[in-house]
């Protein structure tokens, strides 16, 4: 079923569709990138699901036999490697996976990937190896969750409720962790410095891990109210040590060390980081705190600068734009209209990739590919429900509606059975 809410704009003669070099190693060959998307189609031991329990299905039988949906039914791949080949089959096409965790002290999700053993890594590098075989590409965004963490989860688990400070989320929690971490006896605690040094050493050893089953690079997730983000807001950290809210240099020092561990072992030309300056998911500032949130990231994109052009990295820095605050809203939903992201551009001069609302909105999609040529363009819920959304966005082509019930089931449906186009 076509989603009638999408028109399609002319795209094919403007910067999206040109190549891009990221890296002496990686050509794009347009610049929409498949940005995290967190699917839950992991075991309980956070491992990426690879069972061929699909080919059982009549269903799944009928899409496979269909060849305008590309299946090769001789080479059956697993889960979730089925999902990720799909969407990579445009050559020279960056994916970025979904939000992975980098210990399980960083998690308190079920059914997400990690990527601290060695079961994660070998079924992640059947993913990227189909990936490669499609002669495209795939950063690891490396995940610790914070004060969004389950807390019931990781009392099970054997770990602390943590943040930067002892500030419970008030709203805009996906799970409602305020009210858990209170029930189940596992309450909010700020990170300790050993938990800091901790998870310093959990990030090097996700990204070697990452390496180690094909990744071409790894993204360090600072945004959208997560770990490193919950230090960068000023309405979470109330620290007073050396990472506290004394000054812009200490609430992104947690983030800088981080980088700069990775950069100094992998190369900058394998790091990137993303960031939310207006985000509100997880209760963060958002526009409340402007134009004090406008000073803060001016410091971290001229810090980010300054490395760039010292060799430090990062390869890109990527963006969620206010105009989707929260990933939980519907396009449209809890836009900032005060606020924007264009200040990125007088201070930092490498590739920055910009996502948010850019299928419904491919105006603003349009406009901002060809402002520069270092824009990259980041889509996410209609590249769940169209596998080959390049080609539809190039040719015009009308888009399949994603159905959001299935975002996040246990289940193939809704996650390898959205159609190809069909001439």
């Amino acid at each position: 079923m076509f989603d009638e809410r999408y028109t399609p704009v002319k795209l094919n003669d403007t910067n999206l569709f040109k190549p891009l070099k990221l890296n002496d190693k990686i050509t794009l060959q347009h610049r929409a990138v498949m940005v995290p998307l967190t699917r839950k189609r992991a075991d309980d031991k956070y491992v990426l699901k690879q069972d061929l329990s699909h080919w059982e299905e009549d269903d799944w039988k009928t899409f496979a036999s269909q060849p305008e949906n590309k299946v090769d039914s001789t080479n059956k791949k697993g889960l979730v490697t089925e999902y990720y080949h799909q969407r990579s089959m445009r050559p020279g096409t960056l994916i970025i996976s979904e939000a992975t965790f980098i210990s399980a002290k960083a998690g308190g999700y079920e059914n997400v990937p990690g990527i601290w053993n060695d079961d994660q890594v070998a079924s992640l590098k059947k993913v990227i190896d189909a990936i490669h075989s499609n002669k495209s590409y795939m950063f690891v965004q490396l995940w610790n969750l914070g004060r969004q963490a389950d807390p019931i989860v990781l009392k099970n688990e054997g770990y602390d409720f943590l943040s930067s400070s002892a500030v419970y989320p008030i709203n805009d929690n996906a799970v409602d962790s305020t009210r858990k971490a209170k029930e189940c006896g596992n309450p909010l605690k700020a990170c300790t410095i050993q938990d800091i040094e901790d998870f310093k050493r959990d990030y090097l050893v996700a990204a070697r891990n990452a390496f180690k089953a094909g990744a071409d690079g790894v993204e360090i997730h600072a945004a959208n109210g997560y770990l490193i983000n919950q230090f960068i807001d000023v309405k979470v950290n109330k620290r007073t040590d050396q990472y506290g809210p004394q000054s812009f240099e200490n609430r992104s020092r947690f983030l800088f060390e981080v980088l700069d561990s990775m950069v100094a072992e992998f190369g900058a030309d394998r790091v990137a980081v993303r960031l939310s300056p207006f985000g509100t998911f997880g209760d963060m500032s958002g526009d409340d705190a402007y134009p004090e949130t406008i000073q803060m990231y001016t410091y971290i994109y001229q810090e980010l600068e300054k490395r760039r052009l010292a060799g430090k990295g990062p390869v890109y820095l990527s963006l969620v734009e206010p105009r989707v605050t929260n990933p939980f809203l519907t396009e449209g939903e809890g836009v900032l209209d005060s606020v924007n992201n264009e200040f990125v551009f007088d201070h930092f001069k490498g590739v920055v990739l910009r996502a948010g609302n850019m299928v419904l909105g491919n105006k603003f999609t349009k406009k901002i590919i060809d402002q520069n040529d270092r824009t990259l363009a980041g889509f996410g819920r209609y590249w769940i429900a169209n596998p080959d959304l390049i080609d539809r966005l190039e040719k015009e082509l009308p888009l399949n509606k994603y159905d959001r019930s299935t975002f996040y089931a246990d289940t193939y449906k809704g996650y390898i059975d959205y159609p190809f186009y069909k001439e």
